[in-house]
């Protein structure tokens, strides 16, 4: 397949995306935990008061880590060159191998395109920390599978 720039564009579409959606879905539920701390009422159980705001103050700053954690990845994204050529794997890097492709940007999972399934890994998982800085014919070796690396983008 020679239309790896074209890939590679849509996936970091994808990646835009879907982090634009986790974060609007995260401030939603934000909102939603707010409104449901701030409207309840104070009962004559003031514990049961208590730990039902607890629990929405716990699920507010649980968004809010979540909303923190998509803009980061965003403001990543943002100044990695999504044209540039690769002698070895480095950040936004599209990586072919014999076990499936690979795209080292922000850890989304899979992302499926044109009938091909695309793994968004991070440099800092597991796997993107095994692949930074291999070469095209080099191989990884994960949970005693090897990975061999033939082509990148």
């Amino acid at each position: 397949m020679s239309d790896w720039p074209h890939i590679k564009s849509q996936l970091y579409q994808e990646i835009v995306l879907r982090l634009e959606q986790n974060i609007q879905e995260a401030q939603l539920a934000y909102v939603q935990a707010k409104e449901s701390r701030d409207s309840d009422t104070k009962s004559s159980a003031g514990d049961k008061y208590e730990t039902g705001r607890e629990m929405m103050q716990r699920e507010m700053d649980k968004c809010s880590a979540l909303i923190d954690q998509n803009r980061h990845s965003m403001q990543i994204i943002q100044h990695v060159p999504i044209h540039r050529t690769y002698e070895s794997i480095d950040k936004g890097a599209l990586i072919v191998t014999d076990r499936g492709s690979y795209y080292m940007l922000v850890g989304l999972g899979k992302i499926s395109l044109e009938q091909k399934d695309y793994f968004a890994i991070s440099p800092e998982s597991p796997i993107g920390s095994l692949f930074l800085g291999k070469k095209v014919g080099e191989y990884i070796l994960l949970r005693e599978q090897k990975i061999t690396v033939q082509g990148i983008y």
